[in-house]
């Protein structure tokens, strides 16, 4: 399932009434998986931009902190690609994508999670699938561009498509 742009468009109307009521014990965790193929670490990566690890779909996600910033849907239809910055004080995360042999995949989720009645409530409001390019950093951070689509990227042997055989191209 992949969204983008307007997030609320795809937020269920129970969640939304909960985010407009003026209190309430919600929070809006994002989940990461992060997919590398590096040999030794857990591939792939699952974290929440939270205090606590959460479960979700089966998994267990570890707390750990970053920022996540979204695709947006620009007034023409272009979409941005999303940010990540990754605190990288322990290293494991470096270490794991200046090892990858292959461009790491990212699954974001947003979520919404209340547990204040006492029963835990846990929705997947929007889910976006990127991969993970530009990465830098240094001890203390790492920052990369979350390319949502990538496929426009690729360049293609020109001869190889022709307006006698494709048509529809151009």
């Amino acid at each position: 399932m992949r969204h983008g742009g307007n997030l609320m468009r795809s937020i269920l109307d129970a969640v939304r009434q909960k985010l407009y009521a003026s209190s309430s014990g919600y929070v809006l965790p994002i989940l990461l998986e992060i997919t590398h193929g590096v040999d030794g670490f857990d591939n792939p990566l699952r974290i929440v931009n939270n205090t606590e690890n959460l479960t979700y779909g089966g998994h267990e996600y570890t707390a750990f902190p970053f920022r996540y910033e979204p695709p947006d849907v620009k007034s023409g239809g272009e979409i941005t690609n999303a940010r990540l910055t990754i605190c990288a004080v322990d290293q494991q995360i470096a270490m794991i994508l200046r090892s990858t042999q292959v461009v790491p995949t990212v699954t974001a989720v947003a979520t919404y999670w209340n547990d204040e009645t006492g029963e835990t409530e846990f929705k997947d409001m929007a889910t976006w699938e990127f991969e993970l390019r530009n990465v830098q950093g240094d001890k203390e951070i790492i920052t990369g561009e979350l390319i949502y689509e990538s496929r426009m990227d690729y360049e293609y042997p020109v001869l190889e498509f022709s307006i006698e055989i494709f048509p529809g191209l151009f």
